[in-house]
């Protein structure tokens, strides 16, 4: 049994009124994907009560819906994509990328029978669960690689999450879609195809960075700071229990099929999972890159505060949990 209520949220958070003990911590996700297994973990294995913490997990669909909660401070940590940071930071936003685990594009292009090729896309409707959102990224990776262009040679459609992508490739309203795991797998399961494995293309990309207020940083250090022990100490168990990862991933994602979960659990749990959270500056070089911002122009450490993991590095707090 979860030790936090786990509220599924469609828009902007304007139910949270009312006044937080110094404890409470309302923290957000934008996708239902094994990538959140460290948060999942941690509420389901009452890692954040050992620390003290208060957590509420509220899922919402769609990174720029979870920039603005960020923002206004109706959560005050979320699990989102990077281009949604940066975005807003660039726009007078203080936000900061304080973790991350995953360190490439995790994504698959998913497409309906028909479709063989890369250039048979061309005149085809393709969707995303948000625009300027992860699975668009990967997607605009995916079209660079292969020199089709959205608006001419494709259209670029948004759905929504995950479950709604799905939704619409399955019944033909989109012709492909960017999905994340588990939602690929289930794809398959549907009678479609994989047509690109976007890791295999070898980008460097911050996929699930852990965000805050910075105004709430510099007001909360400690505070933020008992929540990143509990939160690698998630990352820790998914990396070492497999049973209680899985677990999680049947109560968060629904899925059932043992052989689903278990290739989720080798990508998230195995494959790509870093042990020391810290946000790798050169990966978020490349977020710039995606925004159309040259080497020079912007400094990709002012979206980033690592000094947060690099202190629990120097008290040999991951030194601790491997050993």
């Amino acid at each position: 049994m979860a030790s936090a209520r786990h509220v599924i949220v469609i828009g902007i958070l304007l139910i949270y009124g009312g006044t937080l003990r110094a404890d409470d911590l309302r923290i957000a996700y934008s996708a239902i994907n094994g990538a959140q297994a460290p948060i999942w973990l941690a509420v389901e294995e009452n890692i954040f009560r050992r620390y003290d913490l208060n957590v509420e997990l509220v899922y919402i669909g769609g990174g720029s819906v979870v920039t603005n909660a960020l923002i206004s401070r109706d959560v005050h940590l979320a699990r989102l994509g990077p281009n949604s940071v940066v975005q807003a930071s660039l726009r007078g936003a203080n936000l900061k990328m304080i973790a991350n685990t995953v360190n490439t594009l995790v994504g698959y292009l998913m497409v309906r029978p028909n479709i063989s090729s890369p250039k048979d896309l061309i005149g085809k409707r393709i969707g995303v669960t948000r625009l300027a959102g992860n699975t668009d990224y990967a997607l605009e990776f995916v079209l660079r690689k292969y020199g089709l262009q959205r608006g001419k040679d494709v259209a670029v459609l948004q759905t929504g999450g995950l479950p709604q992508l799905l939704g619409a490739l399955s019944v033909g309203a989109v012709d492909a879609g960017l999905l994340t795991p588990p939602s690929n797998m289930q794809a398959l399961k549907l009678g479609l195809k994989q047509l690109v494995d976007v890791s295999s293309l070898g980008m460097l990309y911050p996929n699930s960075v852990v965000a805050t207020n910075g105004e709430f940083l510099k007001r909360n250090r400690e505070l933020i700071l008992r929540f990143l022990r509990a939160y690698s100490e998630g990352i820790s168990r998914v990396s070492k229990d497999r049973g209680a990862t899985i677990k999680a991933f049947i109560k968060y994602t629904k899925e059932q099929d043992p052989n689903i979960l278990a290739d989720l659990y080798e990508l998230y749990g195995v494959k790509q999972l870093e042990k020391i959270p810290y946000v790798k500056i050169e990966a978020v070089e490349e977020v710039l890159r995606t925004e159309g911002i040259k080497s020079g122009q912007v400094d990709p450490t002012s979206f980033v505060d690592n000094s947060l993991v690099a202190q629990l590095e120097r008290e040999g707090f991951f030194k601790t949990l491997y050993q």
